[in-house]
């Protein structure tokens, strides 16, 4: 049996942060440019800065500083690093819970628990 998972964040029941998000910000922040992080995912930089603007909008919160981009780069706010770092901690616990052994052990007492009632 293989594990697979999902993760992102929600408010009123929209997605504000998923893996694509966070996959763009953490390439922003290695690379200090949006037209290289967004090459790096086959994306325009339109499409990746529309991401980012409606990530912002959704949350009320910036992400990446605005008014220095272009030749200087791009960079994280400390909110957008914030957000990128806290999610990068909750993808590790959650890789190591389920390549750990733990989900299977949990689903199978699940499983003998069914089976016994």
């Amino acid at each position: 049996m293989r594990f697979a998972y999902k993760m992102w964040f929600e408010m009123e029941d929209k997605s504000v942060f998923g893996m694509g998000l966070f996959r763009l910000l953490t390439l922003v922040k290695q690379t200090g440019s949006l037209h290289k992080a967004a090459q790096e995912l086959k994306m325009s930089y339109r499409a990746a800065w529309g991401k980012i603007r409606v990530a912002e909008e959704k949350l009320g919160v910036d992400l990446l500083e605005k008014g220095r981009h272009g030749r200087t780069g791009a960079h994280l706010t400390d909110k957008g690093d914030f957000m990128v770092t806290h999610f990068e901690h909750l993808i590790s616990e959650m890789d190591a819970f389920v390549t750990k052994g733990q989900l299977a052990k949990r689903i199978n007492r699940i499983k003998n628990i069914a089976v016994t009632d």
